[in-house]
C-alpha cells in the first residue's frame, strides 16, 4: 500500500521510509491499533513514526533517533498552543492538593527545558480538573504524556506527575506501571503508593488497591518525616491518601 505520510510504496505495518503506521499497525507503547497514518496513538497518547516525520526532513537518510524528533514536536506543539490556552483565562491561585509546586497561579513564560513545560501543562490539566472543566484538561493529556516521556530519565516527582495523567486519560494500566517506578526506588515512597491504589482501584481491582493502601497506612506515620521535595510540593494531598486509605481498608 501507499504510505499515508510520504506516499511511498510499503509493505508491513510501519512505512520503512518515515515509520508512519499503516494497516494493522500498533502502538509501541501499550498495544493499542492504530488506524493508517496516525500520529497518536488514541488510547495512551505515545506519538507514532508519523508524528517524528511532521519535524524531519522530508527522505531524510540521517540516523538520528525519532525520539529526538519527537521531543521537538513537543516544543513546537507547546510553543503553538500552550499561549491560545492560557492568554484568555486568569491565573487561579489554585489550592488543589494536585496543583502544588511550581507553575500555580500566574503562568511563567515558555521555557526551553522540556521538563519544565512538562511540569506546566500538568499543573493546568490539574487546575482544569479541579474547575470541572475536564474537557480542556483531556485535550493536553497526550502532549503532558509525551513532555514528561521527552523529559527521561524522571525524578519520583516527575514519575508521579505522569502517573497521575495517565491515569486520568484512562490508561490506568500505565499509571501503575509507572507508580511502580517509584516503588522500585523507594518501596514506601507515599506517592507512589497513594499514585498505584488510586489506579488500581480506578481500574476495578480493589484488592490491589487495598494491598497498597494498608502498606500506605503502615508506613505513613514514619515516612512522612522525610524530607523529599515531592513531599513537600504534593503536601495537601498526603492527608487525602491517608482519608481514602482508611476507607478503603477500614483501618
Amino acid at each position: 500500500m501507499k504510505c499515508p505520510s510520504c506516499g511511498r510504496q510499503a509493505d508491513g505495518k510501519f512505512c520503512p521510509e518515515c515509520g508512519t503506521p499503516l494497516k494493522g499497525a500498533a502502538c509501541r507503547g501499550c498495544g493499542a491499533p492504530l488506524s493508517a497514518g496516525a500520529r497518536f496513538c488514541n488510547q495512551c497518547g505515545q506519538a507514532t513514526g508519523a508524528a517524528a516525520q511532521r519535524v524531519a526532513t522530508p527522505r531524510d537518510s540521517s540516523n538520528t533517533p525519532w525520539l529526538i524528533a519527537g521531543g521537538v514536536l513537543v516544543v513546537i506543539i507547546l510553543a503553538l498552543v500552550i499561549p491560545m490556552f492560557f492568554d484568555d483565562a486568569p491565573a487561579p491561585q489554585s489550592t488543589a492538593p494536585f496543583a502544588g509546586g511550581a507553575g500555580t497561579g500566574a503562568v511563567p513564560a515558555l521555557s526551553d527545558n522540556m521538563r519544565e513545560n512538562a511540569d506546566r501543562l500538568f499543573n493546568r490539566i490539574m487546575e482544569a480538573r479541579e474547575q470541572g472543566d475536564n474537557a480542556s484538561a483531556a485535550q493536553f493529556y497526550p502532549m503532558a504524556i509525551q513532555a514528561y516521556e521527552a523529559s527521561e530519565p524522571l525524578n519520583a516527582d516527575g514519575l508521579y506527575h505522569l502517573s497521575l495523567i495517565q491515569s486520568a486519560s484512562g490508561n490506568h494500566a500505565a499509571g501503575i506501571a509507572t507508580a511502580q517506578r517509584i516503588l522500585d526506588m523507594s518501596p514506601n515512597h507515599l506517592l507512589g503508593l497513594g499514585a498505584a491504589a488510586e489506579a488500581q482501584l480506578e481500574s476495578g481491582d480493589t484488592a490491589a488497591a487495598r494491598a497498597l493502601y494498608t502498606r500506605f497506612l503502615e508506613v505513613y506515620e514514619t515516612e512522612r518525616n522525610n524530607t523529599y521535595p515531592e513531599y513537600l510540593d504534593h503536601s495537601a494531598i498526603l492527608p487525602s491518601y491517608q482519608q481514602q486509605a482508611r476507607a478503603i481498608t477500614g483501618r
